[in-house]
């Protein structure tokens, strides 16, 4: 896949690996696909920005024979660019994390000077939104899907590794037949931004549902994806994120929900259901999603619990001369 990107935006004229291994080793970064797929369209746009064409060996060359002060001014002004633009604060800051990565990859090298740590990222406040839906709209969810296909099997495996595991689109996209262990009851997954898969344990019922699935699989076969597509123009090929993201969708409209319900709502569904289930149990709830900071997990509790709305009441009621106590 990063193979055809880099042919995408390096005219057919200039021979990569020939010309300049950087560009296509920054091609080839040991991260997380969808990670790297950013990180080279991010620096298709800074080289869109900085020298008006596409990202190459010249212009890849050309940024880092600057000098440090003249790199540091050109990435502030494409920061200030973005800023400008009115882009997410993630979405600059992945731009950003892309520019000090190839810069230190040819620092290492020896192929540079520039040194951005200096670049700072723009503050952002993630996962303001936590509540998702509640656990009788996922139950409506699970109705309407139709047991009796193979799509349907698929799709209810789908939904409860969600639920179940509280799973990324991109965890259960890039799942292959032999990460699942049925006997032991795991799946191994690539969690965001790691290297290496990670087991995770399987319920009974999420278990017996991918088990099921890979009954009516196109290819049960070691080295295939675990999830397929099942339409006729891709049949047996993996399953897109995108396409995930249409079947989640799909269910939630056709179950009425007004709501507009993604995988990452479900995901944020579950690790709330979870916390109002266990009163609050932070850590099981990290382990749960695999936050690496506990804080993130503070806001889904922060959320749940509605702390603000009950303070707010509070100051309203002292206002109203009811002594800081809540009126029902």
């Amino acid at each position: 896949m990063v193979e055809i990107i880099i042919e995408k935006i390096v005219p057919v004229s200039v021979p990569v690996i020939a010309a300049d291994n950087l560009w296509a080793e920054f091609g080839q970064l040991k991260i997380a696909d969808s990670t790297r797929k950013q990180y080279v369209k991010a620096i298709e746009n800074f080289c869109q920005f900085a020298y008006s064409c596409s990202a190459n060996p010249e212009t890849i060359s050309e940024f880092l024979d600057l000098d440090r002060y003249a790199a540091i001014e050109l990435v502030l002004k494409y920061r200030r660019h973005s800023i400008d633009k009115k882009l997410a604060p993630s979405t600059i800051n992945v731009r950003l994390a892309a520019i000090k990565s190839l810069v230190d990859m040819a620092r290492k090298l020896g192929k540079t000077t520039i040194d951005l740590g200096d670049i700072e990222s723009i503050p952002s406040e993630s996962y303001r939104d936590t509540r998702g839906i509640s656990v009788e709209q996922f139950k409506l969810m699970l109705e309407v899907i139709d047991p009796s296909t193979p799509i349907g099997v698929r799709d209810y495996a789908i939904m409860l590794l969600f639920w179940g595991n509280a799973l990324r689109r991109g965890e259960i996209a890039s799942a292959n037949i032999e990460d699942f262990l049925p006997q032991q009851q795991k799946l191994t997954i690539l969690g965001k931004g790691k290297r290496a898969k990670v087991a995770i344990d399987l319920t009974d019922s999420v278990s017996y549902a991918v088990s099921e699935w890979l009954n009516f699989h196109p290819c049960n076969l070691p080295g295939q994806p675990l999830i397929t597509s099942l339409s006729h123009n891709c049949y047996g090929a993996r399953i897109a994120g995108d396409s995930i993201y249409r079947i989640v969708q799909g269910y939630a409209q056709v179950a009425g929900i007004e709501r507009r319900v993604s995988p990452h709502r479900l995901r944020h569904s579950s690790i709330t259901a979870f916390l109002d289930a266990s009163g609050g149990n932070l850590r099981a709830a990290q382990a749960l999603s695999r936050h690496r900071n506990q804080n993130t997990l503070n806001l889904y509790d922060d959320n749940r619990r509605q702390e603000q709305k009950g303070a707010s009441g509070v100051l309203a009621d002292l206002l109203a001369g009811n002594g800081g106590k809540t009126s029902d």
